[in-house]
């Protein structure tokens, strides 16, 4: 499964990530690699970005499982039972970790007993997207997903702002209403993000479209792990985080639609500008200054009347 260099270098890496980032660095080279072993530049130490914290010891050895199951799969063309002689280990084994593989779109089952490895790039699911960044980073498209995600991001937002407009409650507008003043005590950049989506999502949960909400589901997880990898550079809630998100759910209790979307995009383009900035390291734009009309000198009153 891993060549000599390539375990030389897992010995060898400082790991400053812990566990959660041997996790992330072994999902992610068994994902993207196309061979039947890992290589030492499937590993992408060097380019490894920032790791998470909290994970545990069964996390990594989960992830490894999945690893060494899809290249065995691979190499015997989809079959469990070669794959578990393969591995000694029993077929419910196996089977366990197509289940988590599958919702990450990298294998799916096929008729009768076995499984084939699917092509990530056309086949993958939104689950996939924290794995492949660091991907696209070393391609040389980082930028451009980001740009890119952080659109789609704001689509998505912007159709949940409609389905609440339409189709939201007050009893959900009064829950979400508690959120969003409890994410104002929250500094912390990933905490305050997790937040702030439960938000948007809870905007689609209010329009009680439950296909709608399933969808948005489907994508909560990734966008969340997502949002948590950039929180950090973002530095927290946005400067005009309060005022903007106060006024946008006014705007949707008032049901005015346009005015809503117009501000949510707004508002998202604006964090986006900020994030974006930093990623590229140009300086932050400086607020525009407020505009001032000199009042006209009043004419004495003998004057108005004379004209």
């Amino acid at each position: 499964m891993l060549s000599p260099a390539a375990l030389d270098d897992l010995r060898s890496y400082r790991w400053p990530g812990n566990v959660r980032e041997l996790q992330n660095c072994i999902e992610r080279a068994v994902i993207m690699s196309e061979g039947r072993r890992l290589t030492a530049p499937d590993m992408e130490l060097a380019d490894a970005g920032a790791p998470a914290s909290g994970s545990s010891l069964k996390d990594a050895r989960e992830a490894l499982e999945r690893g060494m199951v899809t290249e065995a799969l691979r190499k015997h063309n989809g079959n469990i039972t070669s794959a578990a002689t393969e591995l000694d280990c029993g077929r419910s084994t196996i089977r366990e970790a197509l289940t988590q593989l599958s919702t990450l779109g990298v294998v799916a089952s096929r008729r009768g007993s076995g499984a084939h490895v699917l092509d990530w790039r056309k086949d993958g699911m939104p689950a996939l997207l924290p794995y492949y960044l660091p991907q696209a980073a070393i391609e040389g498209q980082g930028l451009t997903l980001v740009r890119e995600l952080l659109e789609m991001r704001r689509l998505l937002a912007q159709e949940a702002v409609r389905l609440a407009v339409r189709y939201g409650d007050a009893a959900s507008f009064a829950g979400l209403r508690g959120m969003f003043e409890r994410s104002l005590g929250v500094n912390d950049p990933v905490a305050h993000v997790a937040i702030e989506l439960e938000i948007f999502r809870g905007l689609v949960v209010s329009s009680k479209l439950w296909p709608a909400v399933w969808f948005a589901n489907a994508f909560w997880v990734p966008l969340r792990d997502l949002h948590s990898h950039f929180a950090p550079l973002a530095g927290g809630p946005p400067p005009d985080y309060a005022s903007s998100m106060k006024r946008l759910l006014d705007l949707v209790e008032a049901r005015k639609e346009r005015e809503a979307l117009r501000h949510v995009a707004a508002y998202l383009a604006r964090v986006d500008q900020l994030l974006l900035g930093r990623l590229t390291g140009e300086p932050e734009p400086a607020a525009k200054p407020t505009k001032t009309t000199k009042a006209k000198p009043k004419r004495p009153s003998a004057e108005r009347a004379r004209t």
